[in-house]
């Protein structure tokens, strides 16, 4: 989904990226100039991407991934190309990789100006005869990191090396007590030192260019991450860990700006599913549509770009910032319900509790509603355990399968059609008002 006003779109990848990139000349959703820098690492990878006047694409050789060749490469597309005032930057491929290329860009290219996209990572091989993984090691250098991006001392080393005195000034912090924690993150590569002067490394950068890396060490990312030192005590009472940890359900934190923010944020991964999105949404047939939950912005806006013919708006249940997290019925107007209200991704941030009462109160939203959810982390990430145990910290509910998620809705008066996979873990599941037993026609054979 590209911004509206765009002077030239320059689409930049390895082979991983380019059914992405042969997509976009299929499609061609912008009539403008189109720049492709492919990477390959045998010339067998090269083939006809469709392009017309006006465009250009250079392939270049890449044995290995080698981020310092893309970043370069880039530079000479732009001393060569006249790319207008706006141009749009689209990167994917693999992820170390991609990371001169966003440091070389951020002070150029607005951020809603370009897409860099991790698509894989290179893994380290293994020594020979390697044995079975050690375990874990205390995550100390993490807090480091997180008090150091709370402090602002990382920005404050990127402006300008100093001694740790002065950084200590330019922070507000008392006496000489910097060194053990300048220590810490050197070990791990974030700051050097030069003489009594610290600065800030190139990973450092990397950190302070990227907003969704800095989320794993400060903000709610961190927050739900950090309610895992309870975790002993909510499998002993059958609390949440989150609860514990913060006095108040997961549920409650969701009306809070910051966390709002966040899973809007995190919502914004359903434009790369906008085709089965808007397919789903179709087989409705409504005219009217309401949109609850963190998804909704995110989901109105693919509505509109795929050619929607009906009529979306976003919607409440209740009071809150995140729409549909509160209690309550009707949309808050006193308006009649509208063909279909739709949960967008808010279901598995709730526990049992919270979600029958969701359910219930999309009923004075719509006369049908559709669930919009992930409730399993991508079991393709490799890390989809860990986030699973994190998502059962925040809410002390495990993964759902759809099956649970419709014995749900069948609890609170809906009848529960088969779930429809719309790609990487998300579902939607038609909901209906499920007929009172006296009002069931009898079974025929």
């Amino acid at each position: 989904m590209l911004p509206e006003e765009i002077s030239s779109i320059v689409l930049v990848g390895d082979e991983t990226a380019l059914p992405a990139i042969g997509r976009f000349f299929d499609e061609r959703p912008v009539r403008v100039p189109a720049h492709v820098l492919a990477f390959a690492a045998d010339a067998s990878a090269h083939q006809h991407l469709g392009e017309a006047a006006g465009d250009s694409v250079r392939w270049e050789l890449m044995p290995r991934p080698d981020g310092e060749l893309i970043a370069a490469a880039f530079e000479r597309l732009a001393a060569t190309h006249d790319l207008g005032e706006n141009p749009f930057v689209w990167a994917a491929g693999e992820a170390a990789s991609l990371l001169p290329l966003r440091r070389l860009i951020a002070g150029k290219v607005p951020r809603d100006h370009r897409s860099i996209i991790g698509y894989w990572h290179a893994e380290k091989e293994e020594s020979a005869g390697a044995v079975a993984p050690a375990l874990p090691e205390p995550p100390v250098a993490w807090f480091a990191v997180r008090t150091a991006l709370q402090l602002g001392l990382l920005r404050a080393l990127a402006d300008r090396p100093m001694t740790a005195g002065r950084l200590s000034r330019e922070l507000g912090l008392p006496g000489q007590r910097l060194d053990p924690l300048l220590g810490a993150l050197a070990s791990q590569g974030l700051v050097t030192r030069e003489a009594d002067d610290w600065a800030a490394a190139p990973a450092a950068r990397d950190l302070l260019d990227d907003e969704h890396s800095q989320e794993e060490f400060v903000g709610p990312e961190a927050e739900q991450v950090l309610s895992l030192s309870r975790l002993d005590d909510a499998l002993r009472t059958g609390s949440s860990a989150w609860e514990l940890a913060s006095g108040s359900s997961f549920a409650d934190s969701l009306a809070e700006p910051a966390m709002a923010e966040h899973l809007e944020h995190e919502s914004e991964s359903l434009v790369y599913l906008q085709h089965s999105i808007v397919h789903a949404l179709g087989d409705l047939r409504a005219d009217e549509i309401t949109v609850v939950g963190p998804g909704a912005p995110v989901l109105l806006e693919v509505a509109a770009r795929g050619g929607y013919p009906g009529s979306l708006s976003i919607g409440t249940t209740g009071t809150g910032a995140v729409p549909g997290s509160g209690s309550g019925s009707g949309s808050g107007s006193g308006t009649e319900p509208a063909d279909v209200a739709i949960s967008a991704l808010l279901l598995h941030h709730l526990d049992d509790d919270g979600a029958r009462e969701h359910l219930r109160a999309l009923a004075g939203l719509g006369r049908r509603a559709l669930l919009l959810d992930a409730p399993a982390p991508d079991a393709l990430s490799p890390a989809a355990a860990l986030h699973g145990l994190v998502g059962f910290a925040t809410t002390g509910v495990p993964a759902r399968t759809w099956e649970r998620m419709a014995e749900l809705a069948e609890e609170t008066g809906w009848h529960a059609h088969e779930a429809r996979g719309l790609g990487w873990g998300l579902v939607a599941v038609e909901l209906t008002p499920r007929e009172p037993a006296g009002e069931r026609e009898p079974h025929r054979e």
